[in-house]
């Protein structure tokens, strides 16, 4: 397969399913957004404006501007929970009507909206830190011999250095140049590729974590971090202090993974047959590719990947241009390419 960049979703997604790693990141394929994960996003977007409240007051000014919503808001409008629920809310399920979002949905996440700030009397509510930055993004080249990839996708050719990417929920400034990032989880406290429960102890080896530690490192070389995940809903609070050790423990994580994408010419499906459950509930993949096709667009990609290979499949189905883009859809097994399957 092709691999230009990591992000913590795409290495999840390859854990949980090789070949929907490939129709997403290779491909650019859109997969069907989830309702929970939609409510999270609320979530995400009412902690996001709490934090840049702070970071306003920090630099001295008197409103919050958010850009992607349109809203600018006074710092009194910042402290209603509900508003900003509303505003989130509204903004997400205006985008996704498929969803059907209820009014159920919008109560349940201001609940979890509330929850999050009086947790440990208010110890994580954004207001009451020295916040740093709110949905930092990052976008970082691996200068490293073992990280250079070259690929040939019809006549064009793709070539660079690995680099990971991302965005961190928030970034708190503890003084001293110790700086803590801290992750908001609305989910379960599970791996969702293996149904694991997250521990303590499989927690300080996760993937991501250590990724958003390696990446920090490497923005702000000479200062230390630690790396807090917040499940909302399922355990609180739990931080990782990390060290040098750590830093070379991700930096090989990340090499393994670029190598073993980079050497897969036959993505796994999680199920041929597309029967399991998380094939029928959590992927859109598993769909028919045409109307009234027996094959799902996970079958017919994966025939057409044998027979054809990587790169000829990402030349006629995928959109080159989007392969080391943060992302993903847009790829061209649209309706119109359907239709000239038939």
């Amino acid at each position: 397969m092709i691999v230009c960049y990591h992000r913590s979703s795409s290495l999840g997604t390859l854990e949980f399913c090789e070949q929907k790693y490939f129709l997403q990141y290779n491909l650019s394929l859109k997969d069907k957004q989830n309702k929970k994960a939609l409510m999270g996003t609320v979530t995400h977007k009412v902690m996001q404006t709490l934090g840049d409240k702070k970071v306003a007051m920090i630099k001295g000014l008197d409103v919050v501007d958010d850009e992607e919503t349109g809203n600018t808001l006074t710092f009194e409008q910042c402290d209603d929970l509900k508003l900003l629920n509303d505003i989130a809310f509204d903004y997400y399920s205006n985008a996704f009507p498929e969803l059907d979002m209820t009014d159920a949905d919008r109560r349940k996440c201001l609940s979890w909206a509330e929850k999050a700030v009086a947790y440990q009397d208010g110890m994580f509510d954004p207001r009451n830190q020295n916040v740093h930055s709110t949905e930092l993004f990052f976008d970082i080249e691996i200068d490293k011999p073992w990280a250079k990839y070259k690929y040939l996708v019809g006549d064009e050719v793709i070539e660079g250095n690995l680099s990971i990417k991302g965005t961190v929920d928030l970034i708190i400034d503890n003084g001293n140049n110790y700086y803590e990032i801290l992750d908001y989880k609305t989910g379960k406290r599970i791996n969702w590729a293996t149904g694991e429960e997250k521990t303590y102890e499989k927690l300080q080896k996760d993937t991501q974590l250590l990724l958003y530690y390696y990446a920090l490192k490497n923005t702000i070389p000479n200062a230390e971090f630690s790396v807090s995940i917040y499940y909302i809903n399922d355990g609180g609070v739990f931080s990782m202090v990390f060290d040098d050790d750590d830093y070379k423990a991700a930096e090989n994580i990340l090499r393994k993974k670029f190598e073993y994408i980079r050497d897969k010419e036959h993505p796994k499906l999680l199920s041929p047959m597309n029967k399991h459950w998380k094939c029928q509930k959590l992927c859109k993949f598993s769909s028919p590719y045409k109307d009234g096709a027996d094959k799902s667009i996970c079958q017919f990609l994966s025939e057409e990947t044998k027979k054809h290979g990587v790169s000829k499949v990402v030349e006629k189905y995928g959109d080159v241009s989007k392969l080391s883009a943060y992302g993903d859809g847009g790829g061209r097994l649209a309706d119109d390419e359907k239709k000239d399957e038939k």
